[in-house]
């Protein structure tokens, strides 16, 4: 996805009080959405989360992908342990710090992306379903200004 002139331009004169840093919500843990096989399904999901995240940036916003979170697992060492709250915690600052959440398909399924979403609704910060929908009220609310 590659931007017009003319929203790339909107996009790069945007006021810090508008749409800027964007978090990727959706769903991570295997639940047989796209596959019987959970291994499959769960390397599906973080496609999908990695995706957005990328067609984020690619539209000129800056994204946060929480499911980068699993490259932490890869670099443990000896004695060390990640614990889910750790990952909440640390996921719950960034989005609070966004000012839109984007969500990716099958987003439903996930308790967690429920919890995000709630707690955006609870600050403010708009949700998304779709990169066009958010592009549009990015577009609508710059044309307002």
């Amino acid at each position: 996805m590659f931007l017009t002139k003319i929203r790339k331009k909107k996009l790069m004169e945007m006021s810090m009080s508008e749409i800027q840093r964007v978090y990727v919500a959706g769903l991570l843990t295997p639940r047989g959405t796209w596959s019987k096989n959970l291994a499959i399904d769960h390397e599906i999901n973080l496609r999908k989360n990695v995706r957005a995240g990328l067609d984020v940036l690619f539209a000129g916003f800056d994204p946060f992908v929480p499911a980068f979170d699993h490259i932490f697992w890869w670099v443990l060492q000896n004695g060390e342990v990640i614990t889910e709250g750790m990952i909440k915690r640390f996921s719950k600052s960034w989005l609070e710090v966004c000012d839109a959440v984007l969500l990716t398909p099958k987003w439903r399924k996930s308790p967690g992306t429920l919890a995000e979403i709630e707690h955006a609704k609870k600050l403010g910060i708009p949700v998304f379903n779709t990169l066009d929908d958010l592009e549009d009220y990015v577009e609508k609310n710059g044309e307002e200004s």
